[in-house]
């Protein structure tokens, strides 16, 4: 079943920006270096975070808004929600899927976001990626660079033509999204049968926008398979030449962790030194300084211009 998500848009103010993210206590330092990466490269606009919040103590979100004071930062503790009874899946937590209630949680004068997973560092300004014209559509993203949307339309009974993005940024119409109960729908079609979501609720959010979201340049999500040579969606900006704006640890294993070969690894590491929960990571994930070294090495041998 397809849904229309088109409905008239309101306006925005281009020099208040709107970001939606979700995290649980564990993730909660590597929201921070996502935090960090953000307000680095802001200018002179302000930027909102309104962090939707699973289990993270009045203390943790303190400390949080403390090491970004550079922004305004707005807590949304949910503890009681039907969202959070649905099963974590794959590096997927449970939180989640409180991103699926931000148009009733946030309040109802915002109307436009950008939804940002943690797993993620921002290299710049957010300003052009706030500002894209979302063509009549109620949701901006860039493509999947692994799902098969052929595979994905057959086995919802979608239209073939379609394609299906990663759902780890998102520019929103919350006004559009509120009026057709796009995101509620999502929710709904996980908690009937969560079985059916490869992906949960990013396979949800695909098939309630099939057909009806703008695809964004690459460079505002860049995914870890962007980085294999002949992949189809690569940025527009050719890698050799900036770094991408956004870029997304798809998959795994996290840049915190002792496996990970990303070339942009250190960009995670960079900005965790500046907050206050390095120890706690390093701690936890058992990273030592020879880790961090060599993910340094690899980021400025391999370091295109910025």
């Amino acid at each position: 079943m397809m849904y229309d998500v088109r409905e008239p848009h309101a306006a925005y103010d281009p020099n208040v920006i709107d970001i939606v993210c979700v995290t649980d206590s564990n993730y909660a330092p590597h929201f921070v270096s996502l935090l960090k990466s953000i307000e680095a490269g802001k200018g002179a606009e302000k930027i909102r975070v309104h962090a939707i919040l699973d289990s993270v103590d009045e203390a943790r979100v303190a400390k949080i808004a403390e090491t970004a004071a550079g922004l305004e930062i707005h807590p949304y503790h949910v503890a009681d929600h039907k969202a959070l009874k649905l099963p974590p899946i794959l590096h997927i937590s449970r939180a989640t899927y409180l991103r699926l209630i931000m148009a009733e949680l946030l309040p109802q004068d915002i109307s436009r976001v950008i939804y940002l997973d943690i797993d993620m560092v921002v290299t710049g300004s957010l300003v052009d990626l706030w500002s894209t014209d979302l063509k009549g559509m109620a949701c901006g993203a860039v493509q999947d660079a692994f799902v098969d949307p052929t595979n994905f339309a057959r086995q919802h009974e979608l239209p073939s033509e379609g394609t299906y993005f990663n759902a780890g940024v998102l520019l929103l119409d919350l006004e559009a999204i509120r009026a057709t109960d796009a995101l509620s729908r999502a929710l709904d079609m996980l908690l009937a049968a969560p079985e059916k979501y490869e992906f949960a609720d990013q396979d949800a959010l695909n098939k309630v926008f099939w057909e009806n979201w703008s695809a964004l340049d690459a460079k505002w999500n860049f995914q870890r398979l962007f980085l294999w040579e002949g992949c189809d969606y690569t940025s527009s900006v050719p890698l050799a030449q900036a770094l991408p704006r956004i870029i997304h640890f798809t998959e795994s294993p996290k840049p915190w962790q002792a496996a990970e070969w990303h070339p942009y690894a250190w960009l995670y590491w960079k900005y965790l030194r500046r907050t206050p929960f390095l120890e706690e990571v390093m701690q936890r994930e058992k990273a030592g300084w020879l880790r961090l070294l060599k993910f340094w090495l690899k980021f400025h041998l391999k370091k295109p211009r910025s």
